[in-house]
């Protein structure tokens, strides 16, 4: 009979074995990745709260200023004449406004030239009001066309353009910027000579036909239009003048654009305050703050049917942050009457009446805002707006709390997600050691079954040798046994 050590033997699933055997050992480690894992998720969902959070921190930002909630229109009884435009200090009024005349850019032109006839060699000196001027070169072969090209690229303030008149050609110069300070100067050097106040520079002949000496009496060129300032009288008041055509500092806050001149003609600017601009911020706001309302309610959710909850069910931080939000909303601001001083005044209320039991939403009764702003405009900006020490705004006193829970350092978010992604980390550094465990396990594990299957390869070869001599006993055994 054959000889068997207990099953075991070298021909055994070693790689089974060691594989159960660590699925064992890594069970640990499931259960903190799965943890771990738990974190990720509440960590996301802060970082959704924060993003909420953000968003009503922007548009608080455009409720905190006057500037920012206050706009006007202006309308023109007369656009041909003139059009306006209305912003942040404007008064609301009717002003009467005469165009006596607009503001122009100087035209210059020159004599007759023909197509090929070379102008004269030299320098043309161009500038344009005070400023420095340019030197542009005129070579001996120069057309009136060449020396028009050569003034457009020297970049002196002026346009120059050739007009052609069957075989006339007319230079023609046109200053860039408008106002009476803003007149063409040129004056010339022509080759063989050392200054322009040489009268060989000022006659007609050769370069010097398109001299016109803004300052001084020679004037070879013709104005065709003048330098000129806008001139308009506003209420009464005469000879206002500017530079341009459009005139911002006339009327405080309000842009006129004048088109035309008539002194016969008076136009009428209206300046209107518009209350569009708050109530767009205050919807953006009010959209805002409904949008981290439902975050909060679905991070707290309950389902009593099925239990389930809400990432952050129970969490501290959250029902903090929820009861300050509803703080900010509630609380009054001091400083206003009665009736002007909450945002429910405003027309701002909760949707549901249990504000306590869930983040309340918002929302917005138009009429009530209008109504407010018709009849008390300045309380109800201060509501908002109001930057005293001591009875600060509504957008004022909420962004700075709002602020303060986003901060990167000492934020109430910061300093939660922060501890949640130290916990993450720790979690992760314990998996890494365990790994690092459970792999020089596995190791061991082969390096003894190794051993193992070295011992029973002996064993086997013992019991192989000594079935063979038993097999050898009994052969002798038998065969005395017949010779007998």
């Amino acid at each position: 009979m054959g000889i068997t050590v207990g099953g075991l033997s070298s021909g055994m699933d070693t790689a089974g074995i060691i594989s159960q055997l660590q699925a064992v050992e890594a069970k640990p480690i499931v259960a903190i990745q799965k943890k771990e894992a738990g974190y990720q998720v509440q960590l996301s969902a802060y970082g959704t709260l924060q993003s909420g959070l953000s968003s009503v921190k922007d548009a608080l930002t455009n409720l905190e200023s006057l500037d920012n909630v206050t706009s006007f229109s202006a309308a023109s009884s007369n656009t041909g004449l003139l059009t306006a435009s209305a912003e942040s200090g404007a008064v609301a009024g009717n002003y009467t406004v005469i165009v006596n005349s607009l503001a122009s850019a100087q035209k210059l032109q020159s004599a007759v030239f023909t197509k090929s006839g070379a102008v004269g060699e030299g320098t043309i000196h161009l500038a344009v009001g005070t400023n420095t001027a340019m030197d542009i070169a005129v070579s001996a072969t120069d057309t009136i066309s060449d020396v028009a090209k050569s003034i457009n690229a020297a970049g002196a303030g002026v346009s120059a353009n050739v007009v052609i008149k069957g075989t006339s050609y007319y230079l023609t110069l046109a200053g860039k910027t408008t106002g009476a300070a803003n007149a063409i100067s040129l004056t010339v050097t022509e080759a063989g000579t050392s200054a322009s106040s040489d009268p060989l520079n000022q006659d007609k002949t050769g370069l010097s036909q398109l001299v016109y000496d803004s300052a001084g009496t020679t004037k070879n060129l013709t104005q065709i239009q003048p330098a000129n300032d806008a001139d308009i009288s506003v209420d009464g008041i005469v000879n206002i003048t500017r530079s341009t055509n459009t005139i911002s500092d006339a009327i405080s806050g309000v842009t006129l654009r004048l088109k035309g001149a008539d002194i016969k003609t008076a136009v009428t600017v209206s300046v209107d305050q518009d209350n569009s601009l708050l109530t767009s911020r205050l919807n953006a706001f009010v959209s805002a703050f409904n949008n981290v309302s439902d975050t909060l309610n679905n991070l707290q959710s309950y389902d009593p049917k099925t239990q389930a909850t809400g990432t952050l069910f129970g969490d501290s931080t959250i029902r903090r942050i929820q009861s300050q939000l509803r703080d900010l909303i509630t609380n009054p601001v001091s400083g206003l009457p009665t009736g002007l001083n909450h945002l429910s005044d405003m027309g701002v209320k909760f949707t549901n009446t249990d504000a306590m039991a869930t983040a309340g939403k918002l929302v917005l009764n138009s009429a009530t805002l209008n109504s407010k702003l018709s009849n008390n405009f300045d309380s109800v900006s201060k509501f908002f707006t109001s930057a005293a020490t001591g009875s600060e705004g509504f957008s004022a006193r909420m962004l700075t709390s709002v602020q303060n829970i986003l901060d990167t350092k000492t934020g109430t978010l910061t300093v939660r997600t922060k501890g949640i992604q130290s916990t993450i980390d720790s979690l992760g550094k314990q998996v890494v050691s365990m790994n690092t465990r459970l792999a020089a396990n596995e190791t061991r594990l082969q390096t003894q079954f190794s051993a193992l299957e070295v011992i029973l390869g002996q064993y086997k070869n013992q019991s192989d040798s000594l079935t063979q001599q038993l097999t050898q006993l009994q052969n002798n055994w038998a065969s005395n046994s017949s010779s007998k």
